[in-house]
């Protein structure tokens, strides 16, 4: 009994189906692979702008600013700024000329006091009868000891500045009054290599240069817009009621556009606008 096997034409026929629907396969799997990426780079891409739009609005959301120039706000324009970025938020339980103590509890805390970086605001009541003379009054805190008391209740000692005595008498500072710590920072766009990053540094801490926070963006990718009550742009610092920010993102690497095969990075972007604290509008 013999058997007939495959003739040439046969042979060369399912070669070349073979061929095709490989051919086939692999264009189908060489797209999913390119879209793979691109998602990938899309959604970190996504991820990247959230987050420098997050860091920016945490940072400035406690600004304040009024019509007399009292302001958080120390140097602006559109492409930054530096301002008093609150730390934590305390209550006095002990002033003295040259020091504050402050409970442990409540202490709400963005991160611990440092000495020679941070300041504070103390709330000074004046008469309690009127509003006009109430403030904010800034020092300077040289040093912290954080086992000190009030009492018999645990507190954290702040060596300040002496407090003009002539112009704040301690009466006029009510037991319990309310602390705000800050320090000088400054956010604006900064060179990482060849990308651009969103960047900040700690003024009175000494940094002399930005560090990169979040990115990259685009070449003109951080921008600040400053609009009073009518939402119109400001140049006049007690005039500012919030602050837009801008951010225009670009993938860390470029990536092969699945629609036109092109080579490009890919871009996104997200505005954020920042009503500052207690402005009237």
């Amino acid at each position: 009994m013999r058997r007939r096997g495959f003739t040439l034409v046969e042979l060369m026929v399912a070669v070349v189906m073979f061929s095709t629907v490989a051919a086939a396969l692999y264009r189908v799997l060489t797209a999913q692979q390119r879209l793979a990426v691109s998602q990938t780079e899309q959604a970190a891409l996504q991820a990247s702008v959230r987050t420098g739009s997050m860091i920016a609005s945490n940072e400035l959301w406690e600004l304040a600013s009024n019509a007399a120039g009292v302001s958080d706000i120390s140097a602006f324009d559109g492409g930054g700024l530096t301002y008093r970025a609150m730390r934590s938020l305390g209550f006095a339980c002990q002033v003295s000329q040259t020091e504050v103590r402050i409970r442990t509890s409540p202490l709400y805390q963005y991160r611990s006091i440092v000495g020679g970086q941070d300041s504070l605001l103390l709330w000074v009541e004046g008469d309690p009868d009127i509003s006009s003379d109430d403030r904010w009054l800034p020092l300077r805190i040289s040093a912290v000891a954080s086992g000190s008391t009030c009492g018999a209740a645990p507190a954290i000692a702040l060596t300040i500045q002496p407090i003009n005595l002539a112009v704040t008498p301690l009466s006029s500072i009510v037991l319990d009054a309310p602390i705000r710590t800050f320090e000088v920072m400054e956010l604006r766009a900064i060179a990482v290599g060849s990308q651009t990053w969103l960047g900040a540094r700690s003024v009175s801490g000494g940094q002399a240069t930005l560090l990169p926070v979040a990115g990259p963006v685009t070449s003109n990718g951080l921008g600040f817009d400053y609009l009073d009550s009518l939402s119109n742009a400001t140049v006049a610092v007690g005039r500012i009621r919030s602050i837009r920010i801008t951010l225009r993102g670009e993938s860390d690497r470029a990536v092969r556009n699945v629609q036109n095969s092109q080579i490009q990075l890919l871009h996104d972007s997200l505005v954020t606008t920042v009503t500052l604290r207690n402005t009237p509008q």
